[in-house]
């Protein structure tokens, strides 16, 4: 199985970031599953470096991608993101491609 998220609220994070736990539990257990979160809007806040958010922990249960588009409206440099977050260049782009290739989507 495969699952992206999707985050573009700063308020969402706690939830993110405990679905996407509970889902590595389970894909562990049964030593199956891919997970990626696309980060946008708002939300790419807390991608950046020093922000409330430790990021750590879940780029090790998850790819962390972020939009670039996201980042540039808000003057934030990619070398500002937290180790281990990459970037995208469209989240829009990065949702429908995931969802083309059997991504099932999930925004808490």
């Amino acid at each position: 199985m495969k699952v992206i998220f999707h985050i573009d609220e700063e308020s969402k994070w706690e939830t993110l970031l405990s679905n996407v736990h509970h889902l590595r539990q389970y894909f562990d257990e049964v030593n199956d599953g891919q997970i990626e979160v696309l980060v946008n809007g708002e939300a790419v806040q807390s991608a950046i470096k020093n922000s409330f958010h430790d990021l750590s922990v879940l780029t090790k249960q998850a790819h962390v991608a972020v939009c670039n588009n996201s980042l540039e409206a808000r003057s934030i440099r990619p070398a500002d993101l937290q180790e281990g977050v990459e970037t995208v260049p469209s989240g829009v782009v990065e949702l429908a491609l995931k969802q083309a290739d059997g991504y099932a989507y999930i925004k808490p």
